[in-house]
């Protein structure tokens, strides 16, 4: 028998969604409660407020992409990083509730996505500086981190955009795959 998800589950389920949909300011707490089915102030009890719920949503969208890449990336080094780009620009690509609401929250120049973004991508720059052995050497580490950033800005740049460069480009999966794999060569 499967388990129910607990009241801070559907929460954040459902706060996912309302705000991936209506944003922080045009998200109501009412709607996410009445959609979790939980009482109005089941935010305040497990959240501490809508704000806090915000980021605990945030967080989990983070989570999740942090956990595909893991699980894509394995313990191959830098193929297994190639791997985890790749999984995370897959969930990207495909719009998830999560993704939208990272994307439409750097949109807006919120902070919290990127107070969520960060720890992940610290994480990530601290493998890709284990898998290429640089160690604390000052220099490599700067051109590793100029590397990390040359891969993941396109790709935030490329599923923010995605929609417009497909229509007015003509850019199609052929030619999103090949600008991928040229930033890995």
């Amino acid at each position: 028998m499967k388990n129910q998800p607990t009241t801070r589950e559907r929460l954040i389920s459902t706060g996912t969604s309302v705000f991936a949909d209506n944003g922080y300011r045009g998200a109501a707490v009412r709607d996410i409660c009445n959609l979790a089915s939980v009482n109005p102030g089941a935010i305040s009890y497990h959240f501490g407020g809508k704000r806090q719920l915000y980021r605990a949503v945030l967080r989990a969208a983070v989570d999740h992409l942090s956990s595909l890449a893991r699980q894509a990336s394995g313990e191959r080094g830098r193929l297994g990083l190639r791997d985890g780009f790749i999984a995370v620009e897959g969930e990207i690509k495909n719009g998830s509730e999560g993704t939208r609401l990272l994307l439409r929250d750097i949109a807006e120049g919120g902070q919290l996505a990127l107070e969520a973004l960060s720890p992940a991508l610290k994480e990530l720059r601290n493998a890709f500086a284990k898998a290429h052995g640089a160690g604390d050497d000052p220099a490599l580490q700067r051109h590793l981190k100029a590397y990390v950033l040359g891969l993941a800005a396109p790709l935030l740049l490329s599923a923010a955009a995605w929609p417009i460069l497909e229509q007015t480009l003509g850019v199609d999966e052929e030619d999103r795959t090949a600008m991928f794999d040229k930033a890995w060569q």
